[in-house]
């Protein structure tokens, strides 16, 4: 294409306002080919200018009102300059870079070009010619622009695009991640539930049972063999509490007493109850650090959770084998945290049970944590050993690890806290007060059971009890003159619990004992945090001896 086709459709816009000038210049333009468009004066002609205008050309006397100009080609895009040509004679060229109008012109536009009168007409359309094209490369650089913002336009829609289907798709994946784990939670709590009614049948139908056949026979008076009963409503009453006490530990919710403790001393004082749960074709080895520190932890949940792995132990070796028992001290650094996730930095003590036993697949491995989860036989195990385990050592500060492969037996360390406090100095049970002697105690229990047995038992210690049902009724009683040597009190109770309701007793008796009876209370799971000065507690469901026992240590101390 030519450079006069090219700019057909681009108008020089022409503007002389004397004689036939204007018609004479616009006559030779179209004779060559371009579009001219003809003025008789700036104003018309500014009105005129736009995008598409390929040039502008005016004698000098055609842009005496110069501002009017310069106004309007300030407004021009960025990608444009239009070319302005200015025919101006001789004798006013030395005004022309003076203070004359044209003058003040060029100042104010940035691509004007002069022609000196008289001008041929092949000069005239060569200046033209250099203006235009100068000027399509205006417009190819507005069209590359455009080209450019389209471009832009579509890669941003684009963007928006992949962007609204990353976030479609990552909210389907957590819609589908929050469907899985609610699928995942359900099926524990399935197998959770199912586990729990399967013992707990079993624990009720025994005591049931019994009871049932002990109200037979005292209704027809066969006496005899009654023992037998009661031992079988007993022990399945035992198995019903401890369930529930694993139950806790696995949740973290059990009533811990976490004191210093020995851990070296404790491990050798299950030596021979280890030994005598274990196959005589096992033996036993104790590896002991003679340096290590002492740990902060409840001793009776860690006595039980020993004996809890030394049997797993024994039951991995069934043809015999070798039972370890080690400590050492252990330091963790920030380190750390990828072998024993969720630990502070700190120092700890370790305890490992190893066998040289069967082992596990890693697959089962992954499970041996989860409630209900065993790997023996049907009857031969609940499956909340481990799981009771894990729950202490994690209520405890600390951790549980295991490492096991198929024939090279299995090894689980158990981290807890480690303190330099001295170990604390245990009450011996001969230490326990005689009977009382009409001390009077009051006992605040909802459960009408548990306080018909409370009371039952003040009675037969020689002690005068008065009840109270609930945190209201007892108030009153605190607030009156009539003297208390002990309050026993529930932790959960109607309105207010125990703790809250010790505040108020102390409050009236700044100096009296207290005693908690607990079933499960989440702010009471950690003992040394919940209790005060003088307070003790007794976790439901307790023997009668060990309340009694209680009671008498806590009365004979305030005496």
């Amino acid at each position: 294409m030519s450079p006069k086709e090219d700019v057909g459709q681009n108008p020089i816009l022409v503007c002389a306002p004397f004689g036939r000038d204007g018609e004479t210049i616009a006559g030779l333009l179209r004779g060559a080919g371009y579009s001219a468009q003809v003025f008789g004066d700036l104003d018309r002609l500014v009105s005129a200018l736009d995008q598409s205008t390929g040039a502008v050309l005016a004698t000098e006397e055609g842009v005496a009102a110069s501002t009017v100009l310069a106004a309007a080609l300030a407004d021009q895009p960025a990608w444009s300059d239009v070319p302005v040509l200015i025919l101006t004679s001789r004798r006013h060229s030395a005004r022309l870079s003076a203070d004359g109008i044209s003058g003040r012109l060029l100042a104010d536009i940035t691509n004007a070009i002069l022609l000196e009168r008289p001008l041929g007409a092949r000069s005239l359309l060569s200046a033209v010619d250099v203006a235009l094209r100068s000027r399509r490369r205006q417009f190819a650089l507005r069209d590359q622009m455009i080209l450019l913002a389209q471009s832009h336009d579509a890669l941003e829609l684009k963007v928006r695009e992949r962007t609204a289907e990353l976030e479609a798709e990552v909210a389907q994946r957590a819609k589908a991640e929050a469907a899985l784990r609610q699928s995942q939670k359900m099926e524990a709590v399935g197998q959770l539930t199912g586990g729990i009614a399967h013992d707990f049948n079993n624990m009720l139908t025994g005591v049931i049972g019994s009871l049932d056949i002990m109200r037979r026979r005292i209704a027809s008076n066969r006496l005899e063999d009654l023992d037998r009963f009661m031992d079988a409503a007993q022990a399945s009453a035992s198995r019903a509490a401890a369930l529930t006490q694993r139950l806790l530990a696995f949740s973290r919710r059990q009533s811990l007493d976490p004191k210093p403790t020995d851990i070296n001393s404790l491990a050798a004082s299950l030596k021979e109850l280890i030994r005598g749960s274990v196959d005589e074709r096992v033996s036993l080895r104790f590896a002991l650090d003679p340096d290590l520190p002492r740990a902060i932890v409840d001793v009776n949940q860690l006595e039980s959770a020993l004996l809890n792995l030394a049997i797993n132990a024994r039951d991995a070796m069934p043809n015999g084998g070798e039972l370890t028992i080690g400590t050492r001290a252990m330091d963790l650094g920030e380190a750390a945290d990828a072998q024993w996730l969720g630990v502070s930095p700190g120092a700890y003590v370790v305890i490992s049970v190893s066998d040289s036993g069967v082992g596990m697949a890693p697959d089962l491995v992954d499970k041996v944590f989860e409630p209900f989860f065993t790997t023996k036989p049907l009857g031969q195990g609940t499956g909340l050993g481990l799981s009771m385990v894990y729950g202490f050592a994690r209520q405890s500060g600390g951790h549980v690890r295991i490492d096991s492969h198929p024939g090279d037996g299995t090894t689980v360390e158990v981290l807890l806290p480690a303190t330099e406090d001295e170990v604390a100095d245990e009450m011996s049970a001969d230490a326990a007060a005689p009977h009382g002697d009409g001390q009077r105690v009051l006992v605040v229990e909802d459960d009408p059971a548990v306080r018909l047995l409370v009371r039952e038992v003040l009675e037969e210690l020689g002690y005068l009890p008065v009840e109270a049902a609930e945190p209201h009724a007892a108030i009153p009683i605190l607030a009156s003159p009539m003297p208390f040597d002990l309050l026993i009190s529930d932790v959960g109770l109607p309105g207010m619990n125990g703790r809250e309701l010790a505040e108020i007793a102390r409050a009236h008796r700044p100096h009296l004992p207290i005693l908690f009876i607990t079933g499960y209370a989440e702010n009471a799971t950690i003992r040394a945090d919940f209790l005060g000065a003088k307070m003790s507690m007794v976790a439901k469901p307790f023997r009668l001896e060990e309340l009694a026992a209680k009671i008498n240590e806590m009365v004979a101390a305030s005496t």
